[in-house]
């Protein structure tokens, strides 16, 4: 063959060869809509059920749009919905079709799903009758996103009544970088694989129970760091209206925390049971108002221990620091019903909590140290510990309290105790050691001036017989050592209705009335 005619079947061979690709490509272009849909259609499962108004398909950019979109979960063996998902638009971007078609692989450079509304209903999801794990779908393809982007999302979850919110989140804004799964994956606890994160949400709503309600401004999780704003925890009810509502004493509650932050938050699996671990974490200025009215009958279940309730947690926690700063407590009860409930304060609050931990390798205890201003003038300090591995739920505690004027509290006394004090405690000092069942110390105290008046039962006077009488056993602080201490011992059986603040308190006051009425002499 010529050189020439070598040269003309060459041209026309590229022609010929030019001419293919364009149709081929013409026909792609023209039918890869069509394979879209068709892939759609043929490949979710039976469960998912899919509905949009619109699908645009470019085959040059591999772009693929669906807009004004209906997504519905059904029970696997009914047709059951429990799930309901709307969304203005889903948009992938950089959709690799060789992938896709040849390899059976999605991968995408960009998800972005456009005001997604999600609303799930509990009481819809039957439990599955094949027991093995099929995770969230079925997939048969790897799924590879390099971003993946929500904007402006809102997650509602309605609890057994249709039209009883259990949790409801606006504003949901959420990126992720590198995320990927598969066939295998997708059965696992956590069903993908992920690079950077970060999620945003404002004016949550979590339904807590029958009495009490959680509201939180806004949330921020950035690669685990944690941000909450503005949250709100309190009863649902007024104080008079809970007391009509509860059998049992239960507090009315009322807490502020306008921000909270916890670190380097990871969630994982540690065999079978999901683990949780964190960096420290910080509240700043919370406010928690409890009253509790005890004209309702006791509640006589039986209250475990800080310790049990850690080690009995269906989760393994590690957290190994919590700083509070700022806070105030407010605490009163209703005695009787036309007096006015008088109330305790804690002040200017810090606190330091360590070692906040149920993981079965850990070995050191978790401590709690605690500075405030009783009544806003007298320093009071707490340092406690636990060892979450002690099944007899084992403790120390440790207090002091600095130039304390009785008389601060004589409206939570009047309407406690039907009694007033008088007189200044410059110093008292307590140790605890004990456990689930009893408990034992000693404390000091160094006081003076101290009188102790029992009211009359219209609290409008002193009775003063039995003022006269007790005391006679109460040493006004005169009988003392050399340096101004008296000296008290300490022996208490815990009442296992009761919680273990009120445990603590029961060795504060049998080491307080010991020492004022004892012989005082130092062991």
């Amino acid at each position: 063959m010529s050189q020439k005619k070598l040269k003309s079947s060459l041209v026309i061979s590229l022609v010929l060869i030019l001419a293919l690709s364009l149709a081929i490509i013409t026909v792609v272009y023209f039918k890869a809509e069509s394979m879209v849909v068709d892939f759609l259609d043929r490949k979710l499962p039976h469960h998912v059920q899919l509905e949009y108004e619109s699908i645009d398909v470019n085959v040059f950019t591999g772009d693929v749009e669906l807009k004004d979109i209906t997504v519905q979960l059904l029970n696997r063996d009914s047709m059951l919905v429990h799930t309901k998902v709307e969304m203005e638009a889903l948009a992938l971007n950089g959709l690799s079709y060789w992938q896709f078609f040849v390899k059976k692989n999605i991968d995408v450079d960009r998800l972005n799903l456009e005001r997604p509304i999600v609303e799930h209903y509990q009481s819809k999801v039957l439990p599955q009758q094949d027991k093995e794990r099929q995770g969230v779908v079925q997939l048969l393809k790897t799924i590879e996103i390099e971003a993946l982007n929500v904007v402006d999302g809102q997650l509602t979850l309605f609890q057994k009544e249709e039209d009883s919110m259990a949790l409801e989140a606006k504003k949901i804004n959420f990126s992720l970088m590198n995320a990927k799964t598969g066939p295998e994956q997708i059965k696992e606890r956590i069903p993908i694989t992920y690079g950077h994160y970060r999620f945003a949400t404002e004016n949550v709503f979590v339904d807590l129970g029958p009495y009490e309600q959680l509201q939180v401004g806004t949330i921020i999780l950035d690669d685990g760091d944690a941000k909450v704003k503005d949250l709100n925890l309190r009863s649902k009810f007024s104080k008079a209206e809970l007391s009509r509502k509860i059998r049992t004493e239960r507090d009315h509650i009322v807490l502020n925390i306008p921000e909270t932050t916890l670190d380097s938050i990871h969630v994982g699996f540690k065999n079978d049971t999901l683990s949780v671990s964190t960096g420290p974490g910080l509240i700043t200025k919370p406010v928690a108002e409890i009253f509790r009215d005890k004209l309702t009958d006791d509640d006589m279940t039986h209250k475990k221990l800080y310790s049990k309730m850690l080690r009995e947690l269906p989760i393994y926690i590690k957290v190994p620091k919590v700083a509070i700063s700022g806070g105030r407590l407010l605490y009163s009860e209703r005695i009787e019903a036309n007096v006015a409930p008088g109330q305790i304060s804690f002040d200017d609050l810090t606190a330091v909590l360590l070692n906040i931990s149920n993981r079965p390798e850990n070995v050191t205890k978790t401590t709690v140290a605690a500075e405030a201003n009783l009544m806003d003038h007298a320093p009071i300090s707490l340092d406690w510990s636990f060892d979450v591995s002690k099944i007899n739920d084992a403790f120390t505690a440790s207090g002091v309290i600095h130039d304390f004027k009785t008389g601060s509290i004589n409206a939570f006394l009047e309407s406690n105790l039907r009694a007033r004090a008088k007189g200044t405690i410059n110093r008292m000092y307590f140790t605890v050691s004990g456990d689930a069942i009893s408990s034992s110390g000693d404390m000091k105290m160094k006081y003076e001036d101290f009188e102790f008046s029992v009211l009359k039962k219209n609290r409008l006077g002193v009775n003063k017989l039995l003022t006269a009488i007790g005391n006679l056993f109460v040493n006004d602080g005169s009988n003392s050592d050399v340096d101004g201490f008296r000296y008290g011992s300490i022996a208490v059986e815990r009442d296992p209705t009761k919680s273990f603040f009120n445990y603590l308190w029961l060795n504060v006051k049998e080491g307080t009335i010991n020492t004022m009425i004892g012989k005082s002499e130092k062991k």
